[in-house]
Order: C-alpha cells, then sequence, then structure tokens
C-alpha cells in the first residue's frame, strides 16, 4: 500500500471521529432541553394509555363463546372471550371519575410543556443543526467505508503479488505471514527451519457404554502452531530490514490480529507439504540473538487456532408432558367477587400483596389496574402446596438366645 492511501485513510477515519464528536458535544449541551422533552412525551402516552382503558372498561365488556372441537376423534368444548360494545357505555364509578380528572390534569400539563419546549426557538435551532451534523456524520461513515473496501481489495492484490514474487527467487525465504483481512498489504517472509503442529482434544476418562457414541465422548482442545527460523531483511519482495519485520510481528501479537500463516511451499522438485490456515494469532514471540548476524533475527512463534463460530438462532422444543411431583396437600387459590367502589390497590392493601401481583395473577381474565371490579371474580391470593412428610418406620430386630443345659 502506497502512502498516500494510508494519508487517505487516516484523513477519513479522524473526519469520522471528528463528526462523532461534534454530534455527541451538541448531545451534552442540550441534554437537559432533550430530557424535559423525552419526560413529557413519557407522560403524555402514559395518562393517554390509562384513560383509554378506563373508557375502554366502560363502553366494552367480556362475553363468552363456547363452540366444539374435534380433535383425534374426540369432541372437546373450547371456550374463548371476545370484547363486545356496550349499547349504552356505564357511568364511572366515583374512583373512576377520580382517577379519569387527574390523568386528564396531567395529560393537559404534558401536552403544555411539551409544546412549550417544542416551539421555542432554542429547540428548533439545536433539532436542525443535529440534523445537519447526523447527515454529516453519515457521509463521513460511508466514505470511510467505501474507501475501506477499496483498500482492502488493493491490499490482497498486493500481497498476492509480493508472494509470487519471492517465489520466483530460489534462494529467498518462501513461509509468509500477513493479515487475514489483509487491511494494509504488509507481508512478512521468513525462512522456517522446523514446524510442528499440535491438536489436543479432551476426552473423557470414565468408562463408555457399549451402545454409546465414541465421539460424543471427546471434544477438541486446542490447535497450536510452533514454527522455528529466520527473519531476512531486504528480500526481492520486501525492502523492510529483519528489525521492521520483527516489529511487525510484535505489534500484531500486542493487538491480536487475526494472521494467515504459509510454510515453505516452494516450487521444487518435490513439493513438500506445508501449513496453510487463515485463523491464526500469536501465543507467543521469542526471539534469540546467540550469534552476530546481520540483517537476520532467529525467532521461535506459536500460533493459535481460533474458532470461528457462526451464531444461529433456533426455536426452542416445549415439553408438554407433565412432570411428576411428590405427593402432598394443595391449597387453592381464593377467588372473590368484587365490591362497588373497589379498586385492585384496595385489594391489595387487604391482602397485602401489590398490585401488579394481581393484575399478573388475574391474567387470563384480562384486568389490568382501572378495571371496573363490580361483581366480577378476582384471585387475590396464590395456591399453595405442602409435600407429605414420609415418616420413616423403624423395625425392632430381637437377638436371638439360645439356652443350653448345665
Amino acid at each position: 500500500m502506497s502512502k498516500l492511501d494510508t494519508y487517505t485513510w487516516r484523513k477519513l477515519k479522524s473526519e469520522v471521529r471528528k463528526r462523532q464528536k461534534a454530534v455527541s458535544n451538541i448531545d451534552s449541551k442540550q441534554a437537559k432541553l432533550l430530557q424535559q422533552v423525552a419526560n413529557a412525551k413519557a407522560t403524555i402516552k402514559s395518562s393517554q394509555d390509562s384513560i383509554d382503558l378506563i373508557n375502554k372498561d366502560l363502553s366494552y365488556y367480556w362475553k363468552k363463546e363456547k363452540h366444539k372441537v374435534k380433535k383425534n376423534g374426540k369432541t372437546t368444548t373450547k371456550t374463548t372471550k371476545k370484547w363486545i360494545k356496550r349499547a349504552k357505555p356505564e357511568k364511572p364509578s366515583k374512583r373512576q371519575s377520580e382517577q379519569l380528572s387527574s390523568l386528564l390534569k396531567q395529560l393537559h400539563e404534558a401536552k403544555t410543556k411539551h409544546h412549550k419546549i417544542v416551539s421555542s426557538g432554542i429547540y428548533k435551532q439545536t433539532t436542525k443543526h443535529r440534523a445537519k451534523l447526523a447527515a454529516k456524520l453519515k457521509t463521513a461513515k460511508r466514505n470511510l467505508s467505501k474507501f475501506e473496501a477499496r483498500r482492502q481489495k488493493a491490499a490482497k492484490k498486493s500481497i498476492s503479488k509480493a508472494i509470487s514474487k519471492q517465489y520466483s527467487d530460489f534462494m529467498a525465504p518462501k513461509a509468509s505471514i500477513y493479515e487475514t483481512k489483509g487491511s494494509n498489504g504488509r507481508v512478512v517472509f521468513l525462512f522456517t527451519t522446523s514446524e510442528t503442529e499440535d491438536n489436543q482434544s479432551t476426552i473423557t476418562g470414565y468408562p463408555v457404554d457399549h451402545d454409546e457414541e465414541v465421539a460424543d465422548h471427546s471434544v477438541n482442545g486446542d490447535k497450536t502452531v510452533s514454527i522455528e527460523g529466520m527473519l531476512i531483511g531486504h528480500t526481492p519482495a520486501n525492502n523492510l530490514s529483519a528489525t521492521q519485520l520483527y516489529n511487525e510481528l510484535l505489534n500484531w501479537r500486542y493487538k491480536g490480529t487475526e494472521l494467515t500463516y504459509r510454510s515453505n511451499g516452494a516450487k521444487s522438485g518435490r513439493k513438500m507439504a506445508h501449513i496453510y490456515n487463515k485463523h491464526f494469532r500469536i501465543q507467543s514471540l521469542t526471539k534469540t540473538q546467540d550469534q552476530a548476524l546481520e540483517d537476520r533475527i532467529k525467532v521461535s512463534i506459536t500460533f493459535k487456532f481460533v474458532y470461528v463460530a457462526q451464531v444461529t438462532t433456533t426455536k426452542s422444543k416445549v415439553n408438554h408432558k407433565g412432570k411428576k411431583v411428590a405427593k402432598g396437600s394443595c391449597t387453592a387459590p381464593k377467588v372473590i367477587k368484587g365490591k362497588k367502589g373497589m379498586t385492585m390497590h384496595d385489594y391489595a392493601k387487604k391482602y397485602h400483596t401489590t398490585t401488579k401481583k394481581l393484575v399478573s395473577m388475574n391474567k387470563s381474565r384480562h384486568y389490568t389496574a382501572h378495571t371496573n371490579l363490580a361483581g366480577k371474580k378476582l384471585q387475590v391470593t396464590a395456591g399453595s402446596f405442602k409435600p407429605t412428610e414420609h415418616k420413616r418406620k423403624i423395625r425392632l430386630h430381637h437377638a436371638k438366645t439360645s439356652l443350653k443345659r448345665r
């Protein structure tokens, strides 16, 4: 890659950072104003939803309908519920009237506050300015991603060109290490003297049944490749010195860059077996200086293979079969008939629970915290189960005695 390409990439990255900083600055300066708008919107939504629920309870009612369903040759009766509109809406109770007036007051205040902030000159100016900055940030990110795609394509071409040029020289080192994604197009060539590939698996030590799959008791472990060799500077395809090549390896190790390693697959009379993998990271890097070598460094590198998994989501199967439970006594949940004027809050206080729990217990009845409970069934306690305590019978063992005549 040329210096110009690297300079352009850095310039585009700095432009993205600059635009992100501008957007975050305007958000932090106007955080209080934006929070007030968000709070007003939330109040408007919650108040309106509560008013709609009360009005729905007054204008509609649940109707049960029974119909027969055939399944597996058997006829069963299924009950369904649906909302039916009343001919004339019910009059709200005293409690509901108080709630409606309070909610309408909250809704009016929130709408007034929201309109005041949104129609102010500061908010309009801030929103307009932020929209312009966000558009510029989007453009900067798009330009950076386009350039990175072109840069990566050019880097891969540069890597393949350098490798083919290196192979054309018979005496040049043939093993190559480079970034798998190929972002900068740099290749480190080295002459390897030994390569060791180590594949490990974790196998269970306990006995395996005769009919079981043996493969199920073996788990793939670490895969490492250890190489020893020499970095040689100023090769036909690489004008860097041995020290610069070693510093590049140190940089890849520090950043945890995913690397591709291609060993000595020289085009000679007999082609030797070689290691070629795209998912390596440098686990250890050792430099040895036991003798004076000009523009050459002895190195030992250990690569660790990183398994790249593809994440998929699947729907879990539901087991409809019942589970065996211990014997014991059950206490049925308490169900009462609602009185006029009593609300969920009143019943929660009476039975020492919370409104949220009462709504959850009566989920099948489609009750809400504002439902008119007059004459309706309401579950107020959850059922309980007490397992039977089994008393262990103790059998008395009598000692056998033998009487002998003297």
